[in-house]
């Protein structure tokens, strides 16, 4: 039976569409939940909705025009990017902005879909993207975007990490807050556009926000959190992709499954630690 199992794991994993998914996974469980932490420390929670509508509004565009998605979506993100930095320049205000951009652009795709006889099917079908679609071209996009955020991150630590503490104070010590700001907006921006379009939309919250939530209870520092993140993110892709093959399930749900479960052990140590602790003092 075990040797039967192994057989089958070996046959499956020859597969071109599996071996490619499963790369992709690791790579994009990897390096996901560390954009995440920019993401969350940031409060760009809102911004991200606004990403993920965008990239709806370029896959109108794209089946309009018959234009390849992910460039149509890299450049449409970036663009509502500098859309709300213009409204914030002097605030950065993101939350408010990229609030109205959102709906800016949830109008101009319903109104673009209607007058380009753009069905709803094809554009919504981006919220269920597939890693088995994965192709070679897509791996090296994924792959550039994760040396990206693992480069920025590695030797911009300390502006990072001062950043997010507070953003005078990182002025005070000679941070270029704007700069930095429109660096992690625009790593953020590509990480939405190119994940909806390869690994859909519930795959891109389980591997970029759900890593950061099991992951900040128990980290004790900035370091901590991005390390923690990136490997329950990495953790559950390696476990949920094998098993989602194997059984025959959709890899979203079964990764996002284990996401869930990972945040929610992780909030239950955190309240049996606090329930020791008052029982200890």
């Amino acid at each position: 039976m075990g040797f039967l199992m192994l057989e089958r794991i070996v046959f499956l994993f020859s597969l071109r569409p599996i071996l490619l998914g499963f790369a992709g996974m690791l790579i994009s469980g990897f390096s996901f939940p560390i954009a995440g932490v920019i993401v969350l420390r940031n409060g760009l929670v809102p911004l991200r909705f606004m990403l993920m509508h965008g990239v709806l509004l370029a896959g109108i565009v794209s089946v309009a025009f018959a234009f390849p998605l992910l460039p149509a979506a890299i450049v449409v993100n970036l663009l509502l990017v500098l859309l709300i930095a213009a409204i914030g320049k002097r605030s950065w205000n993101f939350s408010l902005s990229s609030s109205a951009v959102m709906v800016l652009t949830m109008s101009g795709a319903s109104l673009l879909s209607h007058l380009l006889d753009v069905p709803a099917k094809d554009t919504l079908d981006l919220l269920w993207g597939s890693p088995f679609a994965l192709t070679v071209s897509d791996l090296a996009v994924l792959l550039a975007i994760a040396f990206a955020i693992i480069g920025y991150c590695l030797t911009q630590y300390r502006k990072i990490v001062a950043l997010f503490f507070d953003t005078d104070v990182a002025v005070s010590v000679g941070v270029d807050v704007r700069l930095h700001q429109a660096i992690m907006i625009g790593l953020s921006a590509l990480v939405i556009a190119v994940s909806m379009k390869i690994m859909g939309a519930l795959l891109l919250d389980s591997l970029l926000i759900l890593p950061v939530l099991s992951s900040s209870g128990s980290a004790r520092s900035v370091k901590s959190l991005f390390i923690r993140s990136s490997v329950c993110g990495f953790a559950v892709s390696m476990v949920g992709y094998p098993i989602a093959v194997l059984a025959d399930l959709p890899v979203s749900g079964v990764v996002s499954a284990l996401a869930v479960m990972a945040y929610g052990a992780m909030f239950l140590c955190g309240k049996l630690r606090a329930v020791s602790k008052e029982r200890a003092t």
